[in-house]
């Protein structure tokens, strides 16, 4: 019995290491999978300078919230109506839709880009 019992052991010892292996192929720091957002952030300038002023439940009132999907082979979309998007890098990322760009950056469970115009809003989503 002791000579089926450790080659069994064994076996599943092994299997559970090549299990954790494949866990950290898709960490927390992938930006492959589905993200919503979970804060928005107004600053004064279109610098992104300066004080934060949490604009989150404004944001959500006026637009609603919204999450986007990103795909191993490069593309994503954005929302319900699943407009695509394509993107590349490894951090900071780019994101490409209707020829325009955006630079997005990934720090642990949350992704955050920054629109600048005449003030400057941040977006953060969260897995």
């Amino acid at each position: 019995m002791k000579k089926l019992i450790y080659p069994l052991l064994t076996l599943s010892i092994l299997f559970t290491i090549g299990c954790d292996d494949d866990k950290k192929e898709e960490s927390v720091d992938s930006i492959i999978g589905t993200w919503t957002l979970s804060a928005v952030c107004g600053f004064e300038d279109e610098n992104c300078s300066g004080t934060c002023t949490d604009v989150t439940a404004m944001w959500l009132e006026d637009e609603g919230s919204f999450s986007m999907t990103f795909s191993s082979d490069g593309t994503g979309t954005l929302g319900d109506n699943e407009e695509s998007f394509n993107w590349s890098g490894s951090g900071p990322y780019t994101l490409t839709a209707d020829g325009e760009s955006i630079t997005i950056n990934l720090s642990g469970n949350s992704i955050t880009w920054n629109i600048e115009d005449d003030v400057c809003i941040q977006f953060t989503l969260t897995k």
